[in-house]
């Protein structure tokens, strides 16, 4: 297939996979902060546990078996997983990765079961599978993109906003406090600033391969500066290279998921990003 940038699926793809990689840079930073890798891990998967939910209901009532009864299920799951994750982390009865690993397994297990009973019982994978799994590019209506270019927005907004606070609660949360940082507030704020980002980028990138965009872009621009403003820089960067060249890649090669292409570019990325700070590091005795 021909790349054709005058195909409106086509630009509504590359629109949202813009729009999500600038929202995912920036709160990648957040995330490799406060050492929160797999939370995005555990509130994408608990995603599946409610399309799980969605595809056991249409089996009692079948006018529910459509996409936008998945998809509002997945939504309402990420979000309630992202509120328990995040209490239970809060209160520091159950570690963080415990309370992430118990909502990850529980979620996937659920979402197994309702896959496997709709189609012993219908005798067919049920709608929606593949994509929350994986992502896709084809069919990708300006709904979705302006969907997506929104949430962006009102990330970037929220983050600008709260900046000073939030840069504090993330390199010492009880400093913060101390302070006068409301950490709670902060806390649960960006629990669900990653779920909202997490569940609008599952229709592209899909729940399997999210997590790299919070983790790549972040990991591999702090290992390039210490300065937060061109860490941020560099993020952005490295995010916008890898979404828009891994969705450009699956349009001209349609076999490649554009999930698993993004996620290898970014990888590549990142290997030239620890190539490189090696690089100076070794280089800085001489110097």
């Amino acid at each position: 297939m021909r790349f054709d940038l005058s195909d409106p699926s086509t630009r509504n793809v590359l629109l949202a996979a813009a729009a999500l990689a600038v929202a995912c840079s920036v709160l990648s930073l957040i995330v490799v902060a406060r050492h929160w890798a797999f939370i995005g891990e555990g509130i994408s998967h608990s995603g599946f546990g409610g399309a799980g939910m969605a595809w056991l209901l249409a089996l009692f009532v079948p006018s529910l078996d459509q996409p936008w009864v998945v998809y509002g299920s997945v939504v309402v799951f990420c979000l309630l997983a992202a509120l328990a994750i995040g209490h239970l982390s809060r209160e520091q009865r159950v570690t963080s990765d415990a309370a992430i690993g118990i909502f990850l397994v529980a979620s996937l297990a659920w979402g197994f079961v309702g896959q496997r009973a709709y189609l012993h019982f219908n005798r067919k994978l049920p709608v929606g599978f593949d994509t929350l799994l994986f992502g896709a590019t084809a069919g990708v209506g300006t709904e979705y993109a302006v969907l997506a270019v929104a949430v962006s927005v009102a990330v970037l907004l929220t983050v600008v906003a709260l900046n000073k606070t939030i840069v504090s609660y993330c390199f010492d949360p009880q400093l913060a406090e101390t302070s006068g940082v409301r950490g709670t507030f902060i806390h649960y704020l960006l629990m669900m600033l990653l779920a909202i980002v997490i569940v609008t980028g599952v229709r592209v990138v899909g729940s399997v391969l999210m997590t790299a965009l919070l983790v790549l872009p972040g990991a591999a621009a702090m290992l390039l500066t210490d300065r937060l403003k061109t860490a941020t820089a560099i993020s952005i960067a490295i995010a916008l290279l890898g979404a828009v060249g891994g969705i450009l890649i699956s349009v001209r090669w349609t076999f490649i998921p554009a999930g698993a292409a993004i996620v290898l570019l970014l990888f590549a990325e990142f290997l030239v990003a620890y190539a490189v700070s090696t690089g100076i590091r070794a280089a800085a005795p001489a110097a």
